[in-house]
């Protein structure tokens, strides 16, 4: 590609007129195609010279090429480019550029030739500056023309432009004396590297390519980035008699301080023996040799030295010298070592966690086995305190539990020290254990903050080095808290915090478990009488606004969705509807049957505050009634369930509810609330709701007070269906009753 700069020109002299052009483009391809667009668009005159022979055109075929994802053929596809390109203001010329001339100014004369024989002639003519040519030409080739111009002009430029050359073409080239030897592809960067041959050629005529003299070799050396040092091989101190400028930075020595010294003089303390022998068997061989070593500055800075040392020999294969390449890899080195120590910390931390998850997998499997096999709460807190002070990092263990009466948080079971212990704290008092008991919340005094815990933990267990709090929580029900000494020297990891959590919810649905079999399977329980007034429960809201009486005749309760409340009323069922709706948590309420001026009407709450805190409780409603208003609750609950809790929990739930009965009873060794409980565990809900919706709905009477279909469409399912769970509900209440 000829270039002009400013109002320098290009000229074509093949028809022997003169015209200019402000851009040629040599190469009629995609690449040139577009360069001469945009050239030809910014109102320059633009030639393109297509040699007619580019490695696209041998192709048979585009595929997937842009703007045709359908692919074209290559003489379709190069007539649209040459048609793009004139419509936009270029020349095409089919023809070769085998010369380029300067012209007056500071761009180039370029002037075409169609082969080998006419270039000769016009190079004969001795008007030719600088000779560009391609490989294949129509009766010759490039290099033939190079070595006849070679013959006649040692000076004269030739620089050789093709695509068709490979290392030997180039090697021959070399030979022949080439100028400069520039590759076509790729085409847009080559374009511009052919620009800057040209230059240097016109600019230094006696340039050779390939050639590297001896004062560009010592410059090289001189300016290299790296290092370099030449030291005398024929004598046993091999001593320097030359370094680079980058060696004298890197050591921080001047040329004529080293020169003549053997290379040791960088060594010191920290330099190891063993790279320094390694190094001196390999010159004493006669080998090269690579190593990394900490050397020194001048000024005493040490720094890691990459040092290979390589042997020259002479024409016989004697060493004369060596020449050594040395370069600092501080960072490199510093940053690997770091590396391994990161590496080396994660190993050790890693392998820490996996023994820590051990270590914890098998504290909860055990505590897990032990609590399956107590049937006291007794039995649950001494499994389980005696399992974690088993372990090393714990050295002791004790469940409290508030007692109201005192407002304390006292002991119940402890492990891990002899004789008695003071441990109960005042429920309001800034102890890790008593805020557990309050919050409901993990409390942990460990690490640097266990010489805050309070003196009463100073001397437990021989020292601790910190104390975990753990809540024993079930619903909203509190069962304690266990507290865990940890042993001096012990870390507690988020991880192990998590596992006694863990442990914690487990010993608490322990108790829950034993509380709830309490109830069914206890000779004494204590028996709860509340007196309601105003809005709540809702049956007490309508009972005052319908002046009416409701007694409770059932209750069926889920896992989970809505529970089911049965009542007889006096009142008009429709009235009781309608005024239910405007009660908050009453989803629906439906009519279940009507009988001498009585009905039973089934409501579906969303949500009931009593019957989810007794059942996490162990207890259970035996009665609900209200008239005008005014109402009474009975409850039973078993002994171990507080009753202090439950009596607040069911003030706070009800803001109308008043304690008004306290009992404590025994019940029959077996009662019909044993055969009740055992027909409930039985029994879906579906066939629990059948059941009592036919007892209430009078379906067992005779005349039989309401039809199946009746019962089915308040359940809102098919009458088949609903038959369904009837008599399988039947079956195993017979079955209880009647067990063969």
């Amino acid at each position: 590609m000829g270039e002009t700069d400013g109002d320098d020109t290009a000229t074509d002299e093949s028809d022997g007129g003169v015209p200019e052009y402000d851009v040629v483009v040599v190469g009629g391809g995609p690449a040139g195609c577009s360069a001469g667009v945009f050239t030809a668009r910014d109102d320059l005159d633009t030639v393109v010279f297509d040699r007619g022979n580019s490695s696209l055109r041998r192709c048979a075929y585009l595929e997937n090429y842009l703007g045709f994802p359908a692919g074209i053929d290559i003489e379709t596809f190069y007539d649209l480019m040459h048609a793009h390109a004139e419509a936009a203001g270029c020349e095409i010329v089919s023809d070769f550029v085998e010369s380029v001339t300067r012209s007056v100014g500071a761009g180039f004369v370029v002037e075409r030739v169609s082969g080998y024989g006419e270039a000769r002639e016009t190079i004969a003519d001795g008007v030719v500056d600088c000779v560009v040519t391609e490989q294949q030409l129509p009766d010759g080739t490039g290099l033939e023309l190079l070595r006849a111009v070679r013959e006649r002009d040692e000076a004269l430029p030739v620089v050789l432009f093709t695509g068709d050359g490979d290392e030997h073409l180039a090697s021959e080239a070399v030979s022949a004396g080439v100028t400069d030897y520039v590759p076509r592809d790729p085409p847009g960067k080559q374009r511009l590297a052919l620009v800057d041959a040209v230059r240097a050629a016109v600019a230094d005529p006696d340039r050779r390519f390939a050639e590297v003299t001896e004062q560009l070799k010592d410059r090289a050396m001189d300016e290299a980035p790296v290092g370099i040092t030449i030291a005398e091989g024929k004598r046993r101190d091999t001593p320097l008699i030359y370094v680079n400028d980058a060696f004298q930075e890197l050591a921080g020595y001047d040329e004529a301080d080293v020169m003549g010294r053997n290379c040791n003089f960088m060594q010191g303390d920290a330099s190891d023996g063993e790279t320094i022998a390694e190094m001196a068997r390999a010159i004493g061989a006669g080998e090269p040799v690579s190593v990394e070593i900490e050397n020194y500055t001048r000024d005493g800075e040490k720094f890691w030295n990459r040092v290979d040392i390589a042997p020259v020999r002479d024409g016989t294969g004697e060493v004369t010298h060596y020449v050594g390449f040395q370069l600092d890899v501080t960072d490199r080195v510093e940053a690997e070592r770091e590396a391994r120590r990161q590496a080396e910390r994660a190993t050790a931390e890693r392998e820490k966690v996996e023994a820590l998850l051990d270590r914890l997998d098998g504290l909860v499997t055990d505590v897990t086995s032990s609590l399956l096999g107590a049937d006291t709460r007794g039995a649950v807190e001494r499994a389980v305190c005696d399992r974690l002070v088993a372990s090393d990092e714990y050295a002791v263990a004790w469940v409290s539990e508030r007692e109201p009466a005192t407002d304390t948080v006292s002991v119940n079971t402890v492990a891990g020290v002899d004789g008695p212990v003071a441990l109960d704290v005042p429920a309001d008092a800034d102890d890790p254990v008593a805020r557990a008991a309050r919050t409901g919340e993990l409390q942990v005094v460990a690490g640097a903050e266990a010489d805050a815990l309070p003196d009463r933990y100073a001397d437990l267990g021989g020292g601790l080095g910190g104390l975990a709090a753990v809540p024993l929580t079930y619903g909203d029900v509190s069962y304690g808290v266990l507290a865990v000494g940890i042993a001096p020297a012990t870390t507690l990891r988020q991880v192990e915090q998590r596992v006694l959590s863990a442990v914690g919810r487990s010993t608490a649905m322990a108790l829950h478990d034993l509380t709830s079999q309490q109830l069914l399977s206890s000779d004494e329980v204590i028996e709860l009488v509340f007196a309601l007034s105003g809005t709540e429960p809702f049956f007490v809201g309508l009972s005052k606004e319908l002046d009416c009486e409701f007694a409770h005749a059932g209750t069926v309760t889920r896992e989970e969705g809505p529970t089911t409340f049965f009542f007889e009323t006096d009142a008009d069922p429709e009235a009781v509807g309608a005024a239910a709706t405007g009660y908050e948590g009453v989803a629906d309420c439906a009519l279940v049957s009507t009988s001498e001026g009585r009905s039973v009407v089934e409501f579906e709450v969303d949500e009931s505050p009593l019957v989810g805190l007794l059942l996490d409780r162990g207890g259970r409603i035996t009665a609900m009634s209200a008239t005008g208003g005014t109402g009474e609750l009975t409850v039973e609950i078993p002994p171990d369930a507080q009753p202090r809790e439950v009596v607040e929990a069911v003030e706070d739930r009800l803001p109308g509810a008043d304690l008004s009965a306290y009992r404590e009873h025994e019940r029959p060794a077996e009662t019909h609330q044993d055969v009740r409980a055992r027909i409930d565990e039985r029994l879906t809900d579906r066939q629990a709701t059948a059941l009592r919706t036919a007892i209430v709905g009078g379906f067992f009477e005779w005349p039989r007070e309401t039809t199946g279909e009746d019962l089915a469409a308040s359940m809102d399912i098919g009458r088949s269906t609903f038959h369904q769970h009837l008599r399988a509900a039947q079956r195993k209440v017979f079955e209880e009753l009647y067990p063969t």
